[in-house]
């Protein structure tokens, strides 16, 4: 079958970036100064330094005892995972880390209902952990291949490794309802907290009614209603993939009347009005405070449609504060959708008109400390310290 768009996606300037960019690991050389130069100078070595200390299937300062205590369950999450242990760890939070891959390879999990007993335990190594004791979970999806849906297509070969990573995923999501039923989720419960479980146009309608502005746009398979909807937006109009991880594309602009009307109706599409921007947004919310980072992307001709081709040179990234109606309406949106962290990418236009574009979860934030200052990580961990200090459970 074929499918409209997959080869609209044009990578070629990723691959003109790589030509062209030189002095990414050489801030001294940039147009503007970023907070930490000398990470920056060093990122391979210090990657390398932070990911050794993290490099478990577990890590804790707990241990499990008959009373119940209140712990924070750390997952893996990439870049973050040292900044979140070395936070938790400098705090004096009780906190299990876990790389949740790794765990599945070597540790075991026991949920268990046997007449008046119940039994939620995790083990590793000479680590138990009582599932009772979990009060906050700040996780990311591991790195699982997605479900697949359709047994017609479930691979010839590979099957026994398919059906152990698949087992092992929906043990993450039966954690939901073996935890205590207070607990706090970073960024969201295993059903709404990763891309996976995104919906990107439910999104738009849940923001439109909090009355932030959203691009028009239009998912159709119907080419007659694609033209109509061009009448009024415009001939060139911005492709958004709306479908979730390992299919998520870049956004790519294309002219209506080139579309192919049968191929469009195999699939339906996201066709948004492309709107001329001054700068760009990465918005960092971690449940009721708004970090607002600007993106001169503007200054790049590279990063002028996208700024994820990473054109570090010439385009500035700022700390800055956003209108306080602005930051009300990004709260509640947060709250409407279950999510006590996420990254917001939004838009400030020509005419000086505020756009929000999508909420990832969590979103990439490593780069954020090198660039303006901000450490993701230690601001959750206040989070997390002002949601466990009020219970009184500080090692």
């Amino acid at each position: 079958m074929n499918i409209y768009g997959l080869q609209e996606f044009d990578r070629s300037k990723y691959l003109e970036l790589k030509l062209r960019t030189k002095n990414r690991a050489k801030p001294e050389k940039w147009s503007w100064t970023p907070a930490n130069p000398d990470k920056i100078k060093n990122i391979g070595r210090a990657l390398k330094k932070e990911r050794a200390q993290v490099n478990y299937a577990c890590m804790t300062n707990y241990t499990m005892t008959e009373e119940r205590q209140d712990i924070v369950l750390v997952f893996a999450m990439g870049n973050l995972s040292y900044g979140f242990v070395e936070q938790l760890s400098a705090e004096g939070l009780k906190f299990v880390y876990l790389d949740f891959v790794q765990f599945a390879a070597q540790g075991k999990v026991t949920f268990c209902i046997s007449g008046n007993t119940v039994t939620n335990y995790l083990e590793v190594g000479d680590v138990t952990v009582n599932l009772d004791d979990i009060k906050i979970v700040i996780w990311n999806t591991p790195l699982y291949p997605y479900p697949i849906f359709d047994f017609s297509i479930l691979p010839e070969t590979g099957r026994e490794k398919f059906l152990h990573r698949k087992r092992w995923a929906q043990v993450l999501k039966e954690f939901k309802g073996y935890l205590r039923k207070d607990v706090l989720w970073f960024p969201g419960d295993p059903f709404n907290g990763s891309q996976e479980w995104q919906n990107k146009v439910t999104e738009y309608k849940v923001a439109h009614d909090l009355g932030l502005n959203v691009p028009p746009f239009i998912l159709t398979n119907d080419i007659e209603e694609l033209h109509r909807f061009a009448e009024h937006q415009g001939n060139e109009l911005l492709l958004r993939e709306f479908s979730t991880p390992p299919y998520s594309l870049s956004p790519a602009k294309v002219k209506i009347d080139e579309v192919d009307k049968d191929l469009l109706f195999s699939s339906p599409c996201v066709f948004q009005k492309y709107i001329n921007k001054k700068y760009e947004f990465r918005v960092v919310v971690i449940c009721d405070r708004v970090f607002p980072c600007k993106i001169h992307s503007q200054d790049s001709e590279l990063a002028k449609n996208d700024w994820r081709v990473h054109d570090d040179e010439h385009v500035k990234w700022e700390l800055v504060k956003f209108p306080e109606e602005l930051e009300e309406k990004l709260i509640a949106l947060a709250k409407a959708l279950r999510l006590t962290w996420c990254s917001i990418d939004m838009i400030l236009s020509e005419d000086d008109q505020y756009y929000f574009l999508e909420a990832n979860r969590p979103g990439a934030h490593y780069w954020l400390e090198t660039f303006v200052g901000f450490s993701v990580s230690k601001e959750i961990v206040k989070e997390v310290k002002k949601h466990l200090i009020n219970d009184e459970i500080l090692v």
